[in-house]
């Protein structure tokens, strides 16, 4: 348990002081959602109604759930102004 914390804040704080950070898993992306929330200084309720997302679907995806519907996560990411990249294989660094 100690190691996943430490490996979360890590992930977090390179996340703030970089403002740019690659994911492997929806967990992650769940952190940087709610970090990016909290700094926005919003609620869960405040944050959903401004996503116009419901409240448990924005607590599952803050929460890591798979089961996510990827148009509503894009959308929550937009709102937030999180730039969502893919990088295709064989693309230059």
């Amino acid at each position: 348990m100690q190691g996943k914390l430490q490996r979360s804040f890590s992930f977090l704080e390179n996340l703030m002081a970089n403002r740019e950070v690659s994911i492997s898993s929806v967990v992650e992306l769940g952190e940087i959602l709610r970090a990016v929330r909290k700094e926005s200084g919003l609620t869960q309720h405040d944050a959903a109604a401004l996503c116009n997302v419901s409240l448990p679907f924005l607590n599952s995806l803050e929460q890591g759930k798979p089961t996510a519907q990827i148009g509503k996560v894009l959308s929550v990411c937009s709102r937030f102004g999180i730039d969502v990249r893919l990088r295709l294989p064989g693309e230059t660094a």
